[in-house]
């Protein structure tokens, strides 16, 4: 590639995955007179944790980005949430508690593997017209008032390249954020997570669990081995997502305060170790086997940055920040801060004012909302199943009657605005947090008692499921009852300090 610095770009966008292929193919689509560049480091994209969609991301990829042929050739059709609770270590598989869908879900989400996914829209994006520069390190940025300069290496030199907008995709790394010290941490969240990939694991569905536990099999109409399986703890809880060609990816999530994983050589011991000590995760992964090289950790998870857009240039998908993968909302932010990168460069390039600020803002309110809402000492109540099904119900419910409505009723714009930042969002978000807050103090007061989980065997609480729609309430005030009962019934218990965080509790072994 020749010096172009005497010809600049319209846009460089740093990173070719998911976000960084998804803002190019977007705005080469609606504005194909754009030059385009993406840069992007790795040769190619390495294997990366199984993730799944919600029905925003799933809308994201199948309307918006048109990708339903790929997603249904190459993926996983994903069957909702189902969550799975125990007592101790030695309860009975058909025992275990269940929370999810009796039915299939009714919009399209997907169980999606990252590597195959990001490749294909970055192809799509270099056939809309995009130039892709690969592999090329950034070795330093300088933003200035009309260009954005790049000087690059690439294993023919280094080059130097401009662009009058720069987009940041360049994920944990964050390029630009790293630069300009954006970056923030979230200390009232420490959470950690150790993840693979497995082969051998067992088929939910299959005879062997069906002429085991027949209830179990006959108990619901759908799929359980292609839902997102949570198994669920004090302080913990675990993903098990099924890919393409049999294996599965299979994660533990855990608050440091409250939960140490056990003891082993490796990160892939400790997370199989985990699995085995629960009874749904033994009989599932009981003879699976980690596959080789595909084990990974992170501490902390959540970050974020303070400021994600200024003169000239914008951050996307988790450049700019991530909370927590629990109901899989990940790529439900790179799609939402991806559509703002789109329109708002396509707004500048009609010649339009952009409030520059406003975005700023409403990204930090998004974020901390978000947090608020749903994931703020929520790893007190994780494994009690009677607390997570009214959290479920008004989380989902509240979800649906929202951001997932939006975006389902007003395709292309619904996604230009980021959840909680809505004149009703204020007082949404005000009412998660309350009763979040809630069902958090009632598990420490029941954990603090020793009946913490005492509903969490021989029961199935399955329902038909959620849509857009106002009916959708109705499934919220359900929520609401099963919380309201939660708190009669807790009332009795000796109270706890509101700040009051127990040592982390040893894994309890199998006998």
């Amino acid at each position: 590639m020749e010096n172009r610095v005497n010809e600049p770009y319209d846009v460089v966008v740093v990173g070719g995955a998911f976000s960084g292929a998804s803002t190019s193919l977007l705005l080469r689509r609606e504005r194909p007179q754009l030059r385009i560049l993406i840069v992007e480091r790795s040769e190619h994209f390495d294997r990366k944790v199984g993730e799944a969609t919600t029905e925003i991301s799933g809308c994201f990829l199948t309307k918006r980005l048109a990708m339903n042929h790929h997603l249904n050739h190459h993926h996983v059709p994903k069957h909702g949430l189902r969550f799975w609770f125990s007592q101790n270590a030695n309860d009975s598989f058909g025992d275990c508690g269940e929370l999810g869908g009796f039915y299939q879900t009714r919009l399209p989400t997907f169980q999606v593997d990252r590597e195959v996914l990001d490749e294909y829209i970055l192809a799509e994006a270099v056939a809309a017209g995009a130039e892709l520069l690969r592999p090329a390190r950034v070795k330093d940025i300088e933003l200035g008032e009309k260009l954005q300069t790049l000087h690059l290496e690439t294993a023919n030199g280094e080059h130097t390249v401009s662009a009058k907008f720069l987009v940041d995709a360049s994920g944990r790394a964050g390029v630009l954020s790293r630069k300009l010290d954006l970056r923030r941490s979230l200390p009232d969240h420490p959470t950690r997570s150790i993840w693979a990939r497995f082969r051998g694991v067992k088929d939910w569905d299959g005879y062997e669990l069906k002429s085991r536990f027949p209830e179990y099999a006959n108990s619901c109409q759908v799929s359980r081995a292609t839902a997102t399986n949570h198994l669920t703890g004090y302080g913990w809880w675990c993903w098990i997502i099924p890919l393409k060609g049999g294996d599965y990816s299979a994660g533990l999530v855990f608050d440091e305060r409250l939960y140490t994983p056990p003891a082993g050589a490796t990160a892939a011991d400790r997370l199989k170790a985990h699995l085995l000590n629960d009874p749904v995760g033994r009989e599932i992964f009981g003879e699976a086997e980690v596959v080789e090289g595909d084990v990974k950790s992170y501490a902390p998870l959540p970050y974020y940055v303070d400021q994600i857009a200024g003169r000239g240039w914008q951050i996307v998908g988790d450049a700019a920040g991530f909370l927590d993968p629990l109901y899989s909302a990940g790529l439900d932010y790179c799609s939402w801060t991806v559509s703002s990168a789109v329109y708002r460069i396509e707004a500048e390039v009609d010649g339009s004012t952009v409030d520059v600020p406003m975005i700023n803002k409403h990204w930090l309110m998004s974020y901390h909302g978000w947090f608020n809402a749903l994931y703020r000492d929520k790893y007190y109540y994780l494994g009690d199943k009677e607390l997570m099904t009214a959290a479920m119900f008004m989380d989902l419910g509240l979800f649906f009657f929202g951001p997932v409505r939006s975006v389902v009723h007003c395709l292309k714009y619904g996604f230009g605005q980021l959840p909680f930042t809505g004149p009703m969002d204020s007082f949404v978000c005000k009412l998660m947090a309350f009763y979040n807050r809630r069902l958090a103090h009632i598990a420490r007061k029941r954990h603090s008692a020793g009946v913490y989980g005492s509903e969490n065997l021989r029961s199935r609480t399955l329902i038909a499921g959620f849509a857009p729609t106002p009916e959708v309430l109705k499934v919220v005030w359900r929520g609401v009852k099963v919380w309201l009962r939660a708190e009669l019934r807790s009332a009795r218990l000796p109270a706890v300090a509101e700040k009051e965080i127990p040592a982390p509790a040893a894994p309890a072994t199998v006998s």
